[in-house]
């Protein structure tokens, strides 16, 4: 029906999350169709490599972009490129001029801010839903895209978490103490922060009983706030000397094990990525703003006063004053205690496994899913249950393509499953020639395993490993169980394992019967708790 979307995103960081159901649901109904996004540099940065979409376009206001004039370049540009649907996520006049003057012949959005006219396609904001996440949804109905699929989700690599946890030991992070992130700022403004000293004293507590160390986040103009919090505890806490990227904020928050917040963005960035978290709610109604993790915590006492847009409280504060240190303690704790439960993951191997195995793949053109693994990889994301792909890619070191393609192949690789409501929640892979570059993270060696551990706390004794050879199935020692399928060199590396008596747990067809296997013993025994 479309063959070329343009997508107009909020300015606002945890609209830009909330916007990812959406975007997820688009992907699925036009698979065949170019999705671009046109977004202000930070919620640009915080979307990159999303599956969903296919390239960025940053609208940099103020800056080029700005004035007259630059607004009838960035419309020029646009009606280059020839969309055929504009769907504005933002609910701004500009937003809709800029894709009518773009003479974009579809334009969709909320009929508001004067703009009824210049859409094509309109729903009343007095009729959307209450929650932003379920209002940009309600947008799908104009262009007959069903609005189901996956919850709020972002996209950090192995590299950036990496970093990540680099810049923490240079910062002095002791090794071995849970994380717990503190965000004591809102950018709206001082009305929706719960009071500095209250973060102190729960940190300071959680410190104390266990053995906890805090990291500060901060956001434009608020390092003394975080400060604030800092000098306030009586524990150690981190404050990063520097200001941080929008990427490298969501890496960090990724290494936390367990985030307090504001209602904010780094909010939504801490749902998306699955880490616990409690948030305190003031002014705002959390029935318009809540994040829904299965390990979220919102905490909220109305007032008589609430709900209300004042960006500072003009009386006494008191819907935040009525959210006690002790309470927050307690649910932070309990999520704390809950955490030390991690999950089981599967772990897929690539070539022979989920794609024919082609040799060195050095275009993008050549890469194809075998049938139905999309669909049997769907089925382990909807029950929550984390994908890892690790995979030896010696051609790097061989010289037949750089760490720069295969990027852009796995990213590709994640735009096919997600054409299917699927995704791989992380990709490892070994560079490294097999002769002459001996490294710890070559299959059968566990260097990938280990760093996906590391990433997403994950219980090895609980997960599976598949894959079409041998030394996939050598990877599952020490406590994974091990599924060879058929397709690739399976049937020579079954025969291969009856020789050396080194049977897997299962053998299967292909991914989809890997998979169905998966579901049935994760069902029972000691997979059946998850």
């Amino acid at each position: 029906m479309y063959k070329k979307i343009l997508v107009r995103a909020h300015n606002w960081i945890g609209d830009g999350v909330m916007a990812t159901p959406t975007l997820s649901c688009l992907r699925r109904a036009f698979k065949d169709a170019e999705i671009v996004l046109l977004a202000k540099p930070a919620v640009a940065a915080l979307l990159e490599g999303q599956p969903d979409i296919d390239r960025i376009i940053r609208y940099e206001k103020p800056g080029k972009d700005a004035g007259v004039l630059g607004f009838w370049r960035l419309s020029r540009r646009l009606k280059a490129e020839q969309f055929d649907l504009a769907f504005l996520l933002q609910n701004a006049i500009e937003a809709a001029l800029i894709a009518f003057l773009s003479g974009i012949p579809e334009r969709v959005g909320y009929a508001t801010d004067g703009r009824s006219l210049l859409l094509t396609r309109s729903l009343k904001l007095k009729d959307a839903p209450l929650h932003c996440r379920e209002r940009y949804r309600a947008l799908l109905s104009l262009v007959s895209a069903k609005p189901e699929g996956r919850g709020p989700y972002l996209h950090v690599t192995s590299a950036e978490r990496s970093a990540a946890r680099a810049l923490l030991q240079t910062e002095g992070r002791s090794e071995g103490k849970p994380l717990v992130g503190l965000n004591p700022g809102a950018a709206y403004g001082s009305s929706k922060r719960w009071f500095p000293e209250r973060f102190a004293a729960m940190a300071d507590r959680l410190a104390a009983e266990y053995g906890s160390e805090s990291l500060l986040f901060w956001g434009p103009g608020e390092l003394e706030l975080a400060e604030a919090v800092q000098k306030a505890m009586r524990q150690p806490a981190l404050v990063l000397s520097r200001k941080t990227t929008v990427r490298e904020m969501m890496a960090l928050i990724a290494q936390c094990d367990l985030f307090v917040s504001n209602d904010s963005g780094p909010m939504h960035i801490a749902s998306a990525l699955g880490v616990p978290q409690v948030v305190v709610f003031g002014p705002t109604d959390p029935a318009a703003y809540y994040p829904d993790g299965s390990n979220d915590r919102m905490l909220h006492v109305p007032v008589d006063c609430y709900p209300c847009k004042h960006r500072a409280c003009p009386i006494d504060h008191r819907c935040m004053d009525r959210v006690s240190a002790e309470v927050v303690f307690e649910t932070a704790a309990a999520l704390l205690r809950a955490g030390k439960e991690k999950r089981g993951a599967v772990f897929l191997d690539r070539d022979g496994t989920i794609n024919p195995d082609a040799g060195y793949i050095d275009a993008i053109d050549r890469f194809h899913l075998f049938p139905g693994a999309a669909a049997a990889i769907a089925k382990l994301n909807r029950r929550g249950i984390p994908v890892m792909l690790v995979t030896n890619q010696s051609g790097i070191a061989r010289g037949f393509f750089d760490e720069d393609f295969l990027d852009r192949l796995h990213r590709h690789l994640q735009g096919l499953l997600a054409r299917e409501g699927a995704y791989l929640d992380g990709i490892y892979y070994c560079p490294h020639h097999p002769d002459f570059s001996p490294c710890d993270c070559r299959k059968p060696a566990k260097g990938m395993i280990d760093a996906a551990i590391l990433d997403h706390g994950i219980d090895f004794s609980k997960s599976f490993v598949v894959g079409d050879k041998a030394l996939d199935i050598a990877l599952a020692q020490d406590g994974a169980q091990g599924i060879l399928v058929q397709t690739g060199e399976g049937e020579a590396s079954l025969r291969e394992l009856e020789t050396a008596g080194s049977l897997p747990a299962h053998v299967a067809k292909d991914l989809a019967g890997a998979v169905d296997w998966i579901l049935d013993h994760y069902e029972g025994g000691q997979h059946g708790d998850q």
